[in-house]
């Protein structure tokens, strides 16, 4: 446990810091008291008292940060998980990653966001990163395709429609259906390397990916 490594409370400590800055920040700057903070996360199915709200600000808990308050409290702040774990972002300061492991605020919501597989390191004495970038896992790869997929369907859905705007221009049927042809190769592509990404990931078979994949459209 963390407890019993002095580096490693002094870890936890940080990014319980962190935590607590910036829901008190972001509740300032929405101009809300705790109290009513805590009836917005009821509102959302989880409710979380005025007085855990406090302890979470003032770093009461031992540097502890609970997953399902991440979430809730993001949603009832409107902010990005990510940023309330990571406030410094667009800032270009440094964010402790591990212990004793920086790397640019920036590049920790990426992380976060799944687009990139892990932040290069920052040197403090230089205030640069150093060493190579790590190249994309599988994991970088999933969220990248999803993304990917979601934007060629969306592609499709308007060449359909474009379909049915010149249907009495033979050309431009013509012309519709060829890029409505390359767009489907690309979505049959793109759906390929997303089944092997999970593959990778997860473990999953292929066919676990097929099915997911019917309801994309």
């Amino acid at each position: 446990m963390p407890s019993i490594n002095r580096d490693a409370k002094s870890f936890e400590m940080n990014r319980a810091h962190w935590f607590a800055f910036a829901v008190k920040q972001r509740r300032t700057a929405l101009r809300l008291t705790a109290a009513e903070l805590s009836r917005r996360t009821a509102g959302l199915g989880y409710p979380i008292s005025r007085g855990a709200i406090a302890k979470i600000e003032s770093q009461a808990r031992s540097g502890k940060i609970d997953v399902a308050e991440v979430l809730v409290l993001a949603r009832a702040l409107d902010v990005p998980p990510a940023l309330l774990l990571f406030p410094g972002f667009a800032t270009d300061g440094p964010e402790e990653l591990l212990p004793g492991y920086f790397a640019r605020s920036d590049d920790a919501v990426r992380w976060v966001a799944g687009s990139i597989a892990y932040p290069q390191e920052y040197e403090l004495s230089s205030m640069r990163r150093i060493g190579d970038p790590a190249p994309p896992n599988s994991g970088v790869n999933l969220v990248e395709d999803t993304s990917l997929l979601a934007e060629a369907l969306e592609t499709r859905t308007s060449l359909v429609r474009y379909l049915e705007r010149v249907e009495g221009d033979a050309q431009e049927v013509e012309n519709a259906h060829e890029m409505l042809q390359r767009n489907a190769e690309q979505i049959a592509a793109i759906r390929h390397r997303r089944r092997n990404s999970l593959m990778d990931l997860w473990g999953m078979h292929p066919s676990l990916g097929d099915r997911e994949d019917d309801n994309d459209e």
